[in-house]
């Protein structure tokens, strides 16, 4: 081999070896970069896993919170319609008291609800025509004033309206609960619900 072609075969090796500490430091990069992406890939995977996970909490957590109010409005509407059912049925067998007991009703109403003045007891229709004959002294005997006996009727469920000087105090059963109402619920839901 000529002094040429030795040159030539050196200088072929030396390029064939650059060439490979080349490659070499080229598909050490090539690995360093991949595995920085795997990293990065791995940490957007996590974050990304971690934000869904807290999304889907909140999600879950706003749902049982509307699920638990959404049982509350139900469970409060079910309990306002067995006090107005109570309140209701309550009404009712009032105005169905025997008479006998009614008016009994009636007198201790009078004692409570009469002012120390002369005044006009009035009833509905059906307590008129069903009065006992000697009500208005029996009337007169709790009021805390003189009460005269209307033959007007007025148009009440059951109860009574006494008049002092034009103005009427009704005491009509469903005056009575509807002043009283809130009182008259809380008692009942007291009692259904204690």
């Amino acid at each position: 081999m000529t002094g040429l072609d030795k040159i030539i075969a050196q200088i072929k090796l030396d390029g064939e070896n650059t060439a490979e500490g080349i490659k070499a430091k080229s598909n050490a990069e090539c690995e360093k970069l991949l595995a920085d992406a795997q990293k990065d890939a791995e940490a957007i995977l996590k974050l990304g896993e971690e934000k869904a996970s807290k999304k889907y909490d909140d999600i879950i957590a706003r749902a049982n919170s509307q699920a638990e109010l959404e049982e509350r409005k139900i469970m409060l509407s079910a309990r306002q319609s067995v006090i107005s059912t109570m309140i209701s049925s309550t009404l009712a067998s009032l105005i169905a008291l025997p008479e006998d007991k009614y008016f009994e009703l009636i007198l201790k109403m009078i004692s409570k609800y009469s002012e120390n003045s002369e005044g006009t007891l009035s009833f509905n229709s059906a307590d008129l025509a069903r009065l006992p004959k000697d009500f208005e002294s029996k009337a007169n005997s709790v009021s805390k004033g003189k009460l005269k006996l209307s033959s007007d009727a007025v148009s009440i469920d059951g109860g009574f309206v006494l008049t002092y000087g034009g103005v009427d105090v009704n005491c009509s059963f469903s005056s009575l609960f509807s002043d009283n109402s809130e009182k008259i619920s809380d008692a009942v839901a007291k009692l259904l619900f204690s």
